[in-house]
């Protein structure tokens, strides 16, 4: 686990959560993730009377430094630097016997033409 060793600046005191997640980096899919398995996110807090939540980006940032974010290595999946396999998946024209996609009889269905 990484310690924070300096304080860091921030450009307001309190993000609305879209913004924060672009502040930090983060998809908001993975953070919809944390929420939905029940992580409690140090500093983030609800507005009253509205419908939105707003992160405070010094506590979320220790707590997303000390949880979640380990350093990279040669082991990590994303970054051991190889390309993936470009065997299997969706044919494509040149792989495709008669060079084309169109399976047979779909023209005559469609009112397509080779």
């Amino acid at each position: 686990m990484a310690k924070v060793i300096e304080e860091h600046q921030y450009p307001q005191t309190y993000f609305l959560e879209p913004e924060a997640l672009r502040h930090f980096g983060l998809k908001e899919r993975t953070y919809k993730r944390w929420l939905a398995e029940g992580i409690t996110i140090p500093g983030r807090y609800k507005v009253k009377g509205t419908n939105y939540y707003v992160l405070e980006p010094h506590k979320f940032h220790t707590w997303l430094i000390e949880t979640r974010i380990e350093p990279a290595t040669k082991f990590n999946k994303l970054h051991n630097g190889r390309k993936k396999s470009r065997k299997g998946g969706k044919p494509t024209r040149d792989n495709v016997p008669g060079g084309s996609i169109i399976p047979p009889g779909a023209e005559k269905a469609n009112g397509l033409t080779r």
